[in-house]
């Protein structure tokens, strides 16, 4: 998934599509993966070793990923792909199904005018509840919901409990 999204956003901002190189160590009824990937002039490098060559690559991707989405002028195209293709919204869910608990349950609130609406959604995810900010359609609203339980687990350090 990551792979993807960092080839869609290479292709969005116009830079070289990304080059992984990978390493493999330990026995063959064992093997241990690490990637290293060259995006945008720079390197980046899975921060563990994986047991499978296509999780390595995976996890480098996310490295450039996280990296832009908190930089200057890029944070704002990095956040907006990673928001427009809808990753929070399938993270939550795999965080769901990890656990064993039920998928992530969206509520709607609507306020406004009729013709100009405002639409804030409320996600529940393990019974906790994450706000988004308010969005002017209820796929956005919902997307803004999943990428704020997304940012307040990985600031609160819950994604290892969840195996991500």
């Amino acid at each position: 998934m990551y792979k993807n999204q960092l080839q869609e956003l290479a292709q969005r901002s116009c830079f070289n599509l990304p080059s992984y190189m990978s390493i493999r160590e330990g026995p063959d009824h064992a093997p241990r993966f690490k990637a290293t990937i060259k995006f945008n002039g720079e390197i980046f490098e899975t921060p563990h070793y994986c047991s499978t060559l296509r999780q390595a690559e995976h996890s480098a991707a996310e490295v450039p990923l996280n990296s832009l989405s908190h930089r200057g002028p890029s944070h704002s195209l990095a956040t907006k792909i990673l928001d427009e293709t809808g990753v929070y919204k399938n993270l939550l869910q795999e965080i769901a199904q990890r656990v064993g608990a039920p998928l992530p349950h969206y509520i709607t609130y609507r306020s406004g005018l009729g013709h100009l609406p405002i639409f804030i959604r409320i996600v529940e995810l393990t019974g906790i509840t994450f706000t988004g900010e308010p969005a002017k359609n209820k796929k956005q609203a919902e997307k803004n919901a999943a990428m704020a339980a997304w940012s307040a687990l990985k600031r609160c350090k819950w994604l290892p409990k969840f195996g991500l």
